[in-house]
């Protein structure tokens, strides 16, 4: 199925904006004057393991940032940041790997850690290998800075984990290349990339996956490992209750518990799940709009559903009251969103 996304309730780690506003430090930029016109305070952005943020804001920065460099591949130069390396959890990880595949393993294992969904996909075909990107980041404008920060990043690793110039096949990106950037695309990616493709992804000879890996050293993975296992484990008992009440809400539609019945659902007091969900930094009304959301989406996806009845399989008394959630959700109606899906498919 496509990867699909909704900025507008997706939250992420606030290490994602940590690392863009090292990014600006390394190359220079005006750091502080490009966060107050993101309204981000620079305080907020001093605790790696802080409250996960509102996807939006990591969308309005790069926007920010596109504007003010002009750079349309910006995405390159995040993608080969230092401030990668200062902050990822994932480089020791990566450093001490026995190999590529652990690499890539770990990635998708503890991706909980930064994002709700993996970006990517792993796909063995053959003697070849792909990594198959689906970013989250969708929006237009800054679809191009994901797809171009993503392959930077995956190449890096790839590279770092042996694989050779002569067992990379091929690189495909969605968007074009304006002839003035062709050289920077090259020289940092090589020659085999094609613009102007259907998919995102790096394809290359699938041996490299399982060759051994000069830097791996048992100790120090096994302890970068544990430290990363940890940090997990503490964030999905804090968003245990969370998808609890998403399960339960789901499947309560049309029907909209309150806060109270879900509580009691659950064996907790109000006041309890109401703490719960502020420690994760959201709220119950916050996850009602999300499952109303999913469970339109997937409703959408048939075209012979009216969106009347859309409406009222997600619990809204009117048509008009789904169009202004849906718009708020998505910046779009039901109806547009679901051409451009279904034409995507």
């Amino acid at each position: 199925s496509p990867h699909l996304s909704c900025p507008g309730l997706m939250r992420i780690s606030p290490l994602n904006l940590i690392v863009m506003a090292h990014t600006l430090d390394v190359e220079g930029l005006e750091r502080e004057r490009i966060l107050k016109r993101c309204q981000l305070d620079p305080a907020s952005l001093l605790n790696e393991d802080g409250e996960w943020v509102p996807a939006e804001h990591f969308v309005d920065m790069i926007r920010v940032i596109l504007a003010e460099t002009g750079d349309a591949a910006f995405g390159l130069i995040a993608g080969k940041s230092l401030a990668l390396m200062r902050y990822s959890i994932m480089t020791p990880l990566a450093l001490f790997s026995p190999n590529l595949r652990h690499i890539f393993d770990d990635v998708k294992h503890f991706t909980p850690l930064l994002f709700e969904e993996p970006e990517y996909t792993l796909v063995e075909r053959g003697d070849e290998a792909q990594v198959l990107m689906h970013p989250w980041l969708q929006d237009e404008g800054c679809s191009r800075y994901r797809h171009d920060f993503l392959v930077t990043s995956i190449l890096q690793m790839l590279r770092f984990g042996g694989l050779r110039d002569d067992e990379l096949i091929a690189i495909e990106v969605p968007h074009e290349c304006e002839p003035e950037l062709m050289p920077r695309y090259v020289a940092l990616w090589g020659n085999k990339v094609r613009f102007g493709q259907r998919n995102c992804r790096v394809i290359f000879k699938q041996a490299a996956l399982d060759r051994p890996m000069m830097s791996h050293d048992q100790v120090a993975y096994a302890g970068a490992r544990e430290r990363a296992a940890q940090a997990l484990s503490a964030r999905m008992n804090r968003i245990d209750t969370a998808e609890k009440v998403r399960q339960w809400l789901l499947s309560a539609l049309p029907a909209q518990p309150s806060m109270a019945a879900t509580a009691r659902q659950l064996g907790l007091s109000e006041r309890t799940l109401r703490r719960n969900l502020a420690d994760l930094q959201t709220s119950y009304q916050a996850l009602v709009q999300e499952c109303q959301f999913l469970k339109a989406r997937s409703l959408l996806a048939d075209e012979q559903l009216p969106i009347k009845h859309v409406a009222h399989c997600l619990g809204f008394t009117s048509v008009a009251s789904f169009h202004r959630s849906f718009r708020r959700w998505t910046g779009t109606t039901p109806t547009l969103w679901r051409e451009v899906q279904l034409k995507g498919q």
